[in-house]
């Protein structure tokens, strides 16, 4: 009698270094929202500034841009590691509301602002952007394209993860002395998502460039 034991298939093993980059960046949003967001829930003017009349708006803009900075490693932990299906789905539903809300408060601040127009339109941009990757996300789980609604969730969160870029930048800048507060808050109204945004495409698309077969290869 063969008493040969054959082993099961090892899980897919997810890269501990994946693991660890969704882990800093969850902390460092987390230091973000204790640091720049929470102070302006003691609703003063100074917290303010010219955006106070608009107060209702900006918390609005804060509160759900939070859920999603915070959510989002989270969501992108468990679809890559393909875990909890339904704790996926059902915060997915949370961060898909989130932006929406956000974007929308945000896109009244852009129209509203009292930095000039090129302010507003990289602030409409940014808040374009958002809702565009995040609903091609969710389009594309709809209709099970998992690989393409993976991509796009990672473009997502980086476009969520803009608010961090721009104070980071704007305060890097204003340390080295370059521009004026508001040349900095323009320059840092695009350069925040479009310039990480390009970056994430890059890696994106190059690892299925450099990865794929070489045609005359055997």
């Amino acid at each position: 009698m063969d008493t040969t034991l054959i082993a099961a298939p090892a899980a897919p093993r997810f890269p501990l270094r994946t693991t660890a980059a969704l882990s800093v960046v969850a902390l460092i949003g987390l230091l973000f929202v204790v640091r720049e967001a929470l102070p302006y829930f003691k609703l003063t003017e100074v917290q303010f500034g010219r955006y106070w009349p608009h107060r209702s708006w900006v918390l609005v803009h804060i509160t759900a841009g939070i859920v999603a900075l915070l959510a989002g490693p989270v969501q992108l932990w468990l679809g890559l590691t393909d875990r909890s299906v339904k704790t996926h789905r059902r915060l997915g539903l949370v961060y898909i509301g989130s932006v929406g809300s956000s974007a929308a408060a945000g896109y009244y601040l852009a129209f509203n602002t009292t930095f000039g127009w090129v302010f507003g339109a990289g602030l409409a941009s940014l808040a374009t952007a958002w809702i565009v990757t995040t609903g091609l996300a969710f389009a594309a789980v709809r209709r099970h394209l998992y690989e393409q609604h993976k991509e796009w969730m990672i473009r997502s969160y980086v476009v969520t993860t803009a608010f961090v870029t721009f104070r980071l930048l704007f305060d890097v800048l204003g340390w080295m002395g370059i521009g004026t507060v508001v040349e900095r808050l323009i320059a840092m109204s695009w350069v925040c998502w479009a310039v990480p945004l390009v970056i994430t495409e890059a890696i994106l698309q190059g690892r299925k460039i450099f990865h794929a077969p070489h045609p005359y290869r055997t």
